[in-house]
């Protein structure tokens, strides 16, 4: 999916580096030559470096204590997780996972393709001018679908929104472009058009509407994520009707506009410490807290729905692979909540700042990410891929600049074989 934020467009059913298999009876045959001369030829055509995605992260609280609430664990554990990291070097395709996948999303649009995509800088919605030629760039590098961060982590909507919480606010409505202008662009250059938005992790949407930010308890004072004189910021809470029903409608108004999918960012709590808990609701060490962020998913993929587009929420790979072993997740605790996200999707999206570190997927196991970029990424989401078993997964990879053109075409082949077929690289 700045994590640019999944993201997170719809859908590959085809890979587009398949290696053909020689007969065995005509090793050097003058035809199988020109045939798989061509296909190089193709896949140089295919990819290019990727656009930076800017998107800043998840707040850090000023606190060390520890949490005093431990999100539930219902992450299938990986006991084998050691020995997929001791094999993860293969990389020719026997890592597991077929070309196919189980589509179980009636919400998809009813055409299918495949979906390779980069992501645009925010400055590529400046003007009509600056548009077309980010777009001219992202054709001509062989990517057929284009993400566009639409809401920041400030919480600023960077397209011209017509909704009437924020028509004439123009601290928050600060875009150039209508959301129907910048498909109308995308649909004439070939590519399909995918949105991101930030949801919870938002400074703005706490002043457009009354308690939907966290409230202290005693005294009736906003929460922040750290001290006003250090810059804290408030952040908007799950629980207020009023911020989830907003969501909802920017997803709405960007699915009528003809987006394929909106991806939904940093879906998540703020990373609370004791101290914040002792001043906040009691609701919020619920076992069950999990379940608001689902229905915020839920309630952004039926409106996305009604202008046939789907949402899909993003999740940090290594947070997946993690929560069971760790004692906060500030991104995969919706993943708590799967069964009651409703239509919405879901983005799973591996940061090359991964390479060579260690991740705790158990109380009693650790994996050592690769440092080859091609056997990380095969060795990360092998495990992803068992992770969420039968539920049908985006993946992206994040970082992406730091990849050559051939690295991007390794990764995408090593994710293809995997059966993953909703690529994208922010």
């Amino acid at each position: 999916m700045s994590r640019k934020k999944g993201f997170k467009v719809k859908r590959s059913r085809r890979n587009l580096y398949k290696k053909r298999k020689s007969t065995g009876r005509k090793i050097f045959d003058g035809v199988l030559f020109v045939v798989i001369l061509g296909a190089f030829v193709f896949v140089g055509y295919s990819v290019a470096s990727p656009l930076i995605k800017f998107f800043g992260g998840n707040g850090d609280n000023s606190s060390v204590s520890e949490p005093a609430w431990t999100p539930p664990e219902s992450l299938p554990e990986t006991s084998d997780s050691n020995s997929q990291a001791n094999t993860s070097d293969n990389t020719s395709g026997n890592s597991g996972g077929s070309n196919t996948t189980k589509d179980n999303t009636s919400s998809a649009p009813s055409e299918v393709t495949s979906a390779f995509a980069t992501v645009a800088p925010d400055s590529a919605l400046k003007s009509d001018a600056a548009l077309n030629k980010f777009l001219a760039s992202a054709k001509d590098s062989g990517y057929n679908t284009v993400v566009f961060t639409l809401k920041n982590t400030t919480g600023e909507l960077l397209y011209k929104s017509s909704l009437k919480a924020v028509k004439d606010n123009t601290d928050v409505n600060k875009g150039s472009l209508t959301a129907v202008q910048v498909v109308k662009a995308c649909k004439a250059a070939g590519i399909t058009p995918v949105a991101a938005i930030t949801t919870l992790y938002d400074r703005k949407t706490p002043y457009l509407f009354d308690n939907a930010g966290y409230i202290i308890t005693d005294g009736n004072w906003s929460w922040l994520d750290a001290a006003a004189d250090n810059g804290g910021k408030p952040w908007t809470t799950p629980y207020s009707a009023d911020a989830v029903n907003y969501y909802a409608d920017i997803c709405g108004e960007l699915a009528k506009a003809g987006f394929a999918d909106i991806e939904l960012e940093n879906t998540v709590f703020p990373n609370f410490q004791s101290y914040d808990y002792s001043l906040l609701s009691k609701e919020l060490q619920n076992a069950n807290r999990s379940e608001k962020l689902a229905v915020l998913a839920a309630s952004c993929a039926k409106k996305a729905k009604e202008g046939n587009a789907t949402a899909t929420v993003e999740i940090k790979a290594d947070a997946l692979l993690t929560m069971s072993a760790t004692a906060y997740d500030g991104t995969a605790e919706i993943w708590s909540a799967k069964d009651k996200m409703g239509d919405s999707r879901v983005l799973v999206t591996m940061d090359m700042s991964l390479l060579g570190t260690k991740l705790q997927t158990s109380a009693d196991k650790t994996v050592t990410v690769e440092k080859d970029k091609v056997k990380a990424i095969n060795q990360i989401f092998t495990l992803v891929k068992k992770a969420v078993g039968d539920k049908e997964i985006s993946v992206g990879i994040t970082g992406s600049a730091n990849l050559s053109a051939d690295e991007i075409k390794n990764c995408k082949t090593a994710l293809e074989k995997l059966g993953f077929t909703d690529i994208r690289f922010e």
